[in-house]
């Protein structure tokens, strides 16, 4: 079994579902003003031979291209989307340390394909303990709330989740019983003593 360091952050420091929803609608307003805006504008702006039917499909697949580099783009910061920075929450690594790029990418990707086809990744947020939908789980992220700082560091070990005939490989904090082992500086102390 493979085992790490990582990150243990206490119960409310994880972001729910209401505000991953907000965020969520933040960013979809965001996209659904540059459809509704995109076309408006070309109509005004572009010479009148321009502004064909062609020219309207063309558009729509540049809209199509703008709004996944938006949505892949925004998520390779650590920061989030502008949904996720309004509402203040933002990612956090399961290991100790920054992510690489790749991992903030698979993230991306897989946040993109589950939410546009399984509303249970969202959904799932309801009711795991870290407050992770599926592509956190999977790709190794919290969502934690902006100011939110590790209550200390623990083991972090890979674990094999089967669910509707799908197996998936998870990292999560290694369990003593129920609660994570917690190693903090304070922790140390008072054992020294």
């Amino acid at each position: 079994m493979s085992e790490r360091l990582g990150p243990i952050y206490s119960r409310d420091a994880y972001a729910g579902f209401l505000r991953r929803t907000a965020a969520l609608v933040i960013d979809g307003i965001i996209l659904l003003g540059f459809w509704a805006a995109a076309p408006e504008l070309w109509y005004a702006a572009a010479p009148a031979e321009w502004v064909t039917e062609a020219s309207y499909a063309w558009l729509h697949y540049f809209l199509l291209i703008a709004d996944l580099a938006y949505l892949l783009g925004m998520r390779l910061t650590e920061k989030g989307t502008v949904g996720y920075r309004i509402v203040g929450i933002r990612y956090a690594y399961v290991f100790s340390g920054k992510p690489i790029l790749t991992m903030l990418a698979y993230r991306a990707v897989l946040a993109l394909f589950l939410t546009w086809f399984f509303a249970l990744n969202h959904i799932w947020i309801l009711f795991d303990e870290r407050k992770q939908a599926w592509h956190d789980k999977v790709s190794g992220f919290y969502v934690v709330k902006r100011n939110a700082k590790p209550i200390g560091t623990g083991q972090v070990v890979r674990r094999v989740i089967e669910f509707m005939m799908l197996t998936f490989e998870v990292w999560e904090p290694k369990r003593s019983g129920d609660q994570p082992q917690i190693t903090s500086p304070a922790a140390e102390h008072t054992e020294i003593q």
